[in-house]
This record gives structure tokens, sequence and C-alpha cells, in this order.
């Protein structure tokens, strides 16, 4: 169970995983404590205090990105402002408002460093699905969509996640015009008139 933390130790948590974030879109996992404490204005000590090391603040950095994309996504589902295909394009590839400005091109250097922690990043890709399952079966009960095997939709866009992530392809596009692209093609193909209804 996770303690509870004051409003200060909060406050400062948060100073520490955007300091955190800036310092990963520089130099990747390859930045260090003295270049959190440095632009924090704050000892070590204090990054110790809060995280028992680099590892676990990388860690925590994943882990709140993956909380934010989870109540995004539960946003996303509950406005009703949105069509089924309107949701499902945005499902997909949300990425919280704090992570837009994210290097996803160094995610490779988390991989070097930290293979647990990157496997975790996939296992994520892999495994949050239910949602947007649920809006593929309601776009196909709907008629908005073509009937199709989600299974395999879903191994094509995860498969295509995780690929955008690998060093290989790094100067050729941005992750985010990527996953852009990737879902144009995809609802292309299982929009019904192209989507015209």
């Amino acid at each position: 169970m996770e303690k509870k933390r004051s409003q200060g130790e909060t406050d400062v948590r948060g100073r520490i995983l955007d300091a955190a974030l800036s310092a990963f879109n520089e130099k990747g996992a390859k930045f260090t404590l003295e270049d959190i404490s440095k632009t924090l204005n704050i000892s070590k000590k204090t990054i110790y205090t809060v995280f028992s090391g680099k590892r676990e603040l990388i860690e925590e950095m994943i882990k709140e990105g993956f909380r934010e994309v989870k109540a995004e996504e539960l946003r996303i589902v509950a406005d009703p402002q949105l069509t089924t295909v309107e949701k499902i394009r945005q499902m997909v590839i949300v990425i919280p408002e704090r992570y837009q400005t994210m290097d996803f091109r160094k995610f490779s250097t988390i991989k070097e460093s930290y293979p647990k922690l990157y496997r975790r990043i996939e296992e994520h890709i892999e495994r949050e699905w239910d949602l947007t399952i649920e809006l593929f079966q309601k776009g196909m009960d709907e008629g908005v969509l073509r009937k199709f095997h989600i299974p395999i939709i879903k191994t094509m866009i995860e498969a295509s996640m995780e690929r955008f992530l690998e060093r290989d392809h790094q100067e050729e596009f941005d992750y985010i015009e990527a996953l852009e692209a990737m879902m144009e093609i995809v609802m292309g193909g299982i929009e019904k008139d192209g989507g015209v209804q």
C-alpha cells in the first residue's frame, strides 16, 4: 500500500519528475541525479528522500505517464460529444499533455540501460486494451466499422507502436506523427464507407 504523501512531498516529487522529463529529453536515460539537482537547485540528498535512485525515478516517470494515459482514456470514453470512431482515433494514440513534448527517440536508451523497465513499457502497450476493444466492438455493432478480427488489429497496432520506439527509425519520423499516420491507415481500412454514415 502506497503511503500518503504530504502536500510538500507531493510538490517536490512533481518538480523532480518534471525535471527528470526535461533531462530525459536532453540526454535520454543517461541523465544523472546531479542534472536534476542542478536544475531544481536542490541537493541530491533531497532527491534521495523521494526516490531511492535514478532507476526508481525513471520507473516512476514511466508509471506516471501510464497513469495519465489511463485518466485521459477514461475522459475520452466518457465524452458525449465524441462519436465512437472519434473515440477510437483518440484512444489509440493518446499522449497526455505533459508528455506531448517528450522525445520518444530517446526511449532506446531505456532499453539499453534498463531492459526490464523497457519491457514494462512494451507490456503496457500490449496489455491496456480493454476500453479500446469495447469501442471497436461498439463501432461494429453501430455499423460504423466493418466487421473485423479485433485481435489482428490490436496486434498490428501494438507491433507498430513498439517498432516506432526503436532506434533504427529515429531519423525517419517523429513518434507522435507516426502514430497518427498509422491510425489513418488502420481507420481507413476498418471504417465503413471511409467514415461516411
